[in-house]
């Protein structure tokens, strides 16, 4: 059963081209308009050139204060005669509380160095050779004798050592090491200006006093 009347298809023809032609009569003018929207102002038609931004000034490195500077490379060389001397003690001493000084002194040591090499990486300032700049403090008998450092000879005695012998030359030997050490920290934290490498150093200072405190008690037990 059929509700509604048949639609002639003539009509629903005539329909559809009126109402194609109103689609495209509406996408003309939309178009027209939005092309008159976007069309720039008579004698505007060009765009502004793009300013060239200034270029920043370079800021200039701040000078590294010389005592800064010196305090680092000298401790490089210094701290690593530091660790040669605490690697002999494996396998010389038998005494425990010996044996763990000289282990964290080698650890604590060993990463001062990085820490020292990478500050001067950070500054624009060469990098110190541990090992090269120590061999050649080595050919200098006044700058051992003012850092407090082992000379060629004492090292090869240290070196030729066991037991006992061993720890009391190894405990006399560092010292006077960490001595020389504080003698080079004191100064650098009198005439430095770096905050961050005064910090080390007050830390260094720090552990190295109480470390001279417990090696001049092992030194007392075997003397």
């Amino acid at each position: 059963m059929r509700f509604r009347k048949a639609v002639p298809a003539a009509l629903v023809a005539m329909c559809s081209l009126v109402a194609a032609a109103a689609v495209v009569t509406a996408m003309t003018t939309a178009t027209s308009v939005s092309t008159a929207e976007a069309a720039p102002p008579p004698g505007k038609g060009k765009p502004k050139p793009t300013p060239t931004p200034t270029p920043t000034p370079t800021q200039s490195p701040t000078p590294v204060n010389p005592a800064d500077a010196e305090f680092v490379s000298m401790m490089i060389p210094h701290h690593y005669q530091a660790l040669l001397m605490s690697q002999l003690a494996p396998g010389r001493s038998t005494d425990s509380n010996l044996l763990a000084l000289a282990s964290q002194i080698e650890v604590e040591q060993s990463l001062e160095i990085i820490m020292m090499q990478s500050w001067q990486t950070s500054h624009g300032l060469p990098v110190t050779d541990a090992a090269m700049a120590y061999h050649h403090m080595l050919q200098d008998p006044m700058m051992l004798e003012q850092m407090g450092m082992a000379t060629p000879q004492q090292m090869d005695a240290l070196a030729a050592a066991q037991g006992t012998e061993f720890d009391v030359l190894y405990l006399q030997l560092m010292i006077r090491h960490h001595e020389g050490a504080l003698d080079m920290i004191e100064h650098v934290l009198t005439h430095g200006s770096d905050p961050l490498l005064a910090e080390w150093a007050t830390d260094m200072m720090v552990t190295q006093q109480t470390q001279i405190y417990w090696m001049q008690a092992m030194l007392d037990d075997k003397t």
